[in-house]
């Protein structure tokens, strides 16, 4: 009877791990579809959560996988949307204006900054209003559930920004440095 009872212990254990993978995957589609309606840009294999590469690539490296395509290319104005790139404005001396590869430190910066400017947006026009205590209980889920997207992409993005390619590590990391700090 314990051999039984502990094979059934077993596939519930197994069970509820694939519940589990089941709601991370379900999780993790849901906030790639929130940072691409937040950032169009972030529409790509290059972004998608969870992010697991050892480095940034350099602007002046080229991404070997897809036969040898650039991490930076030059253009003075934005031409639009370009699958795996996102423009960036020229910052100072250091950083010309072009396309930046999304496996590059300053694609993601500016994804970040992209994702604050349309935040702003949202705030200025969104659905809030100056009446929020007159909205129904399904409207105030709604608005909820938006602002919770916005902070977990913006989170995402601010410590993929600081600590580098990687979601998990960079998530421990930035745990790490708020429970050293106090």
């Amino acid at each position: 009877r314990r051999s039984i009872s502990y094979l059934d212990n077993r596939q519930r254990t197994v069970v509820q791990t694939n519940k589990i993978t089941m709601l991370a995957s379900e999780m993790h589609a849901e906030m790639n579809r929130a940072m691409t309606c937040l950032v169009p840009e972030l529409d790509s294999e290059a972004a998608l959560i969870p992010l697991r590469r050892d480095r940034w690539l350099r602007p002046d490296e080229t991404y070997e996988r897809s036969g040898g395509v650039p991490c930076y290319v030059f253009a003075p104005i934005d031409e639009g949307p370009k699958k795996d790139y996102i423009y960036c404005p020229q910052r100072g001396d250091d950083q010309p204006a072009g396309y930046y590869h999304l496996r590059t430190r300053e694609g993601n910066i500016q994804a970040y900054l992209c994702l604050k400017q349309a935040r702003k947006q949202h705030k200025r026009n969104g659905p809030m209003g100056l009446l929020f205590s007159h909205k129904s209980r399904e409207e105030k889920g709604i608005i909820k559930h938006e602002n919770e997207m916005y902070d977990k992409v913006e989170t995402i993005l601010h410590n993929r920004m600081l600590y580098g390619p990687h979601d998990i590590y960079s998530a421990r990391m930035r745990l790490l440095n708020v429970q050293a700090t106090g």
